[in-house]
Formats: structure tokens, sequence, C-alpha cells
């Protein structure tokens, strides 16, 4: 069976944040607490990780702690989804694990400005792609529009024969042209940092929890999970509000790919 376990689930400053006082900073329920994005997945006997936070040493230990994926996948190059690359091209080296970093080019470059002492290090091997196989399984990047800051990449699988799922944590202002790919999946991950926001559309970079409720209407996905949460999810509270074919994710959640229902 097709696992897929999220490491990280808050938007960019964790949760609690840093001299935050408010309920959900200052909950003692597991489920908000939250590290920064990553999730890792397997294709039958081999494991992959979609981006490498800044909380990732902590998240390995906790979650996994054996095995060392084959690849990493990486969507953007924001601090948040990158800045623990370091520490994973250790954990490689020190045990002789020969990992694939993906992305597309210009992703890719971005990460050699940003740790030029990893080029040449043993363990990693950097590919710029946007479609990428493994065996028959497809794995391919989609260019959207991340607001004020920028773009990112949705990433999708496609299971030989098999579902159709995507992870698209970072997106805002998307165009129809970007939509397309994403249409029709068994499952897509999305990140939603508020549950509504009130800044001007000009300084938003993601979707808000109101906003993907449409989204899910508009795309036709069996199933979403809202991720890249903020200190505005409370989610007992707020998960009760959802749709039935929605969820919030929380760290350290576990889900079958290849189920239909959530």
């Amino acid at each position: 069976m097709d696992i897929l376990t999220f490491y990280g689930t808050s938007d960019a400053q964790g949760v609690p944040r840093l001299l935050c006082s408010c309920p959900v900073c200052k909950s003692e329920k597991s489920y908000n607490h939250r590290t920064r994005p990553s999730c890792e997945f397997n294709i039958d006997d081999k494991k992959f990780l979609i981006d490498i936070s800044p909380d990732f040493k902590f998240q390995f230990h906790l979650y996994n702690n054996s095995e060392i994926p084959s690849a990493v996948l990486i969507t953007h190059a924001h601090n948040d989804h990158i800045a623990g690359l370091g520490d994973f091209a250790d954990l490689c080296f020190w045990n002789n694990k020969n990992v694939q970093i993906v992305s597309p080019p210009e992703i890719i470059y971005k990460l050699k400005e940003r740790f030029p002492y990893l080029i040449n290090r043993r363990g990693l091997t950097f590919v710029g792609t946007t479609k990428w196989m493994n065996g028959n399984n497809k794995i391919s990047f989609h260019k959207v529009n991340h607001g004020h800051n920028g773009y990112s990449y949705g990433i999708l699988v496609q299971k030989d024969k098999g579902n159709r799922w995507a992870y698209l944590s970072d997106s805002f202002d998307v165009s129809e042209e970007q939509w397309l790919p994403f249409y029709n999946l068994d499952l897509l991950i999305f990140g939603t940092s508020f549950w509504k926001e009130n800044q001007p559309a000009s300084k938003r970079s993601v979707y808000d929890v109101s906003e993907a409720i449409g989204i899910k209407k508009k795309l036709g996905p069996k199933k979403m999970i809202l991720t890249h949460l903020s200190h505005d999810i409370d989610i007992n509270r707020r998960g009760k509000e959802l749709p039935d074919d929605i969820m919030f994710a929380y760290d350290g959640l576990k889900i079958a790919l290849n189920k239909t229902t959530i």
C-alpha cells in the first residue's frame, strides 16, 4: 500500500509562532503544533520526499529515522521548503546513500546558488527537469503563480495504471491554463494559510480555506487535504466546518494514497 506521511504542515513561520500568545499558539493540543511544510510518500518500494524544511532533522527523526528517501522533489526555493538541505546532505554523506534532488532547472540553479558547497558533495545528485519517471510511474512539475511571492511548482504523481494525486502547497492567483493539470484528481493536497485572509490581493501569496472550498468544486478532486496552515487554524474547531471530503493535515498524519475517502 502506498502511504503519504506529512512531516510538517505549517506556513513559513511554524506554529506556535515566535512571540505570539494567540489561542492556537498557546494551545496544548498536539495537532495545533506544526512544523514547516514537507511530506514523504512511497511508490511501491521506494520512498520520496517533497521539500526539505528547516525542521527536517526533527521531522525525520520523529516520522522515519530508518530509511533515507531515494529522491527529493522541490516545489520552490523559499526558505521554509529548502533550508533543511544541509542536514539532509549530511545524512546522505555519512550513510553512503546517493539521493537525487529533483526540480525544474531554474529551481536547481537557485539551490546551487544557495548551497554551493553541496554541488560536488558525495551523496547528492542535482537533476533539473519538469518530468521524471520512476519505473512506469510519472512525476511532473507544473508552474503556478504564488501571488506576491512569485511562483512555485505543483507536483503531480501518476502511478502506472493507478491513481493521480498532486501536492500544491504554495499558490495564489493561478491562471486557468495553470489549473489544467490539476483537474479530476483522486487527491489534491493544497496549501491554505488562513480561514479567511483580509490582506489586499496584491500582498497575498497563498489561498485561504474559504477559497480552497471553491477550488475543490472547480477542479473536482475526489478528496482534498489542506496543509501550509498558519496559527489562524484551530484544527479541531475549524475542521468541523469543512465539507466531508476536505480535511486539515497535521504533523504525522498518514494517509493511504489508493483510498477514495478520507
